[in-house]
């Protein structure tokens, strides 16, 4: 069994989800841990969205209730930051406020033309061109000066793309991969195999091929999302991500407590 620790609730913008579901699930599914980590897309605040901001405190106090009456799964309290250079002392500001056990890092939107999730952000632009941004974006939020230990969905880009190319093929992009892997790496950065893969064309983002380049190139450090926004995407295809896992060698992934890195076998 993998520790989904890509959750969202009623407490992102983009979710209705009661916590407590998935609690009562990963307890059913004999899971030891459970991990939520709200939107706070000040990014796209900033962009002009309309979206509401996560209330953090009564976020955690929500959680801190749940920990009081359920001691298995252990709860834990994470948050998604989606970067942009704009936002990033907002973010150092919260991350030093709040005991998040874990911030996943994550890049949604790019000045100018906002969420990939919209049309907007592809009209006028090659599918190639697109994705360039994109990974230029990613590549500079590795080196974000806050305090975050997780690196959130690469190929998010993908997952909205109409276009028929849409697939990201390691070899394609692979100077610009390199580059963000080896400094996620060089950093002690860990990163995310989401398995709310969209429109995409693959199964997890980033993709297989990217998996086995990261760990290629030396990296260990991987945890596991499924970016559910309602319960029954809990844990979505753990089984397929982990069967591939153990093709290629990988023996543990991870997820963090006190934004220290636990390991775990799968």
């Amino acid at each position: 069994m993998l520790i989904d620790i890509h959750l969202h609730s009623r407490f992102s913008f983009d979710s209705e989800e009661n916590p407590e579901k998935y609690i009562v699930k990963a307890k059913e599914s004999g899971v030891p841990v459970i991990g939520f980590s709200e939107h706070y897309d000040y990014d796209a605040f900033l962009d002009g969205a309309d979206i509401s901001l996560a209330d953090i405190q009564e976020y955690s106090a929500c959680l801190s209730e749940y920990k009081k009456i359920c001691e298995d799964p252990h709860i834990l309290f994470g948050i998604e930051f989606g970067y942009s250079k704009a936002a990033v002392e907002k973010y150092k500001t919260l991350a030093e406020r709040y005991n998040f056990d874990y911030i996943i890092n994550s890049v949604h939107t790019l000045p100018n033309r906002g969420d990939s999730y919209y049309p907007r952000y592809f009209e006028g632009l090659t599918t190639r061109r697109a994705y360039e941004n994109y990974f230029n974006a990613v590549l500079e939020s590795v080196d974000a000066p806050f305090d975050y230990q997780i690196i959130g969905h690469i190929g998010y880009v993908s997952r909205y793309n109409d276009a028929p190319d849409k697939r990201i093929i390691y070899a394609d992009y692979k100077s610009i991969i390199d580059e963000i892997l080896l400094r996620m790496i060089s950093k002690g950065k860990c990163l995310e195999i989401n398995t709310s893969s969209g429109k995409s064309g693959c199964d997890f983002l980033p993709d297989r091929d990217i998996l086995i380049r990261y760990c290629e190139l030396g990296g260990e450090l991987m945890s596991f999302g499924s970016d559910a926004h309602k319960c029954p995407d809990y844990a979505r295809k753990e089984e397929l991500l982990a069967g591939f896992l153990r093709e290629i060698g990988v023996k543990k992934l991870y997820y963090y407590k006190n934004r220290k890195p636990v390991a775990y076998d799968i």
